[in-house]
């Protein structure tokens, strides 16, 4: 009986992360973007003025931030360190020219590259456009003026592109996505092309 409730709770368990979706978030009005993986994680990427930006991750019952920029200065400064005193020991040894040898891109290499950018785009497509507001201001009210009909044309359930006279521009984003469809495309396209990746 036990093992039954834990193997049903192990398999609701599985089937909630296959399909809950997981969320891209962009919202210039207020600054706002984030990845949400309901429920399980959330990365926030946060403007800084030192920082230019930083990341804050939050997964249930703990949170922690992240400093890309400050990582990449630091590892820049370490390579200028070792480059200087590289450049210090060839000086006392005679330099040596080394030639440097093209590398020609295999064909196997650009097959690779077809197959993967497909499956890449065929993910892609997976995305769920869930809100797509664009509010714009071009700075010349005749081409603002322009843009309103071809605006109408492009607006429907999700998409709504709006023009201001304001000097306004502004974007709201949200896509959405589950790794159960991410899955089934990756399923499908191992199937149909397992002939060509036995071969690379």
């Amino acid at each position: 009986m036990v093992l039954t409730i834990i193997s049903v709770i192990v398999l609701l368990f599985i089937a909630w992360i296959l399909f809950v979706p997981f969320r891209f978030y962009i919202d210039t009005t207020i600054n706002q973007y984030y990845f949400e993986w309901l429920g399980l994680i959330r990365v926030n990427f946060i403007p800084d003025e030192v920082e230019i930006f930083f990341i804050k991750i939050k997964i249930p019952f703990y949170h922690f931030n992240i400093y890309p920029i400050r990582k990449l200065i630091v590892e820049e400064l370490e390579k200028k360190e070792k480059n200087t005193e590289r450049e210090k020991e060839s000086c006392e040894e005679p330099e040596k020219k080394k030639r440097e040898k093209i590398r020609r891109i295999n064909k196997k290499e650009i097959k690779k590259l077809k197959l993967f950018s497909k499956l890449g785009w065929k993910v892609f497509k997976t995305l769920r456009l869930k809100k797509f507001d664009a509010d714009i201001d071009t700075g010349d009210v005749i081409h603002n003026a322009w843009l309103i009909p071809v605006f109408v044309q492009f607006n429907g359930r999700n998409v709504n592109f709006r023009v201001n006279y304001q000097g306004v521009v502004s974007i709201v984003l949200i896509l959405e996505n589950s790794i159960f469809r991410i899955l089934v495309i990756l399923m499908k396209f191992l199937y149909r092309n397992r002939r060509e990746l036995k071969k690379l």
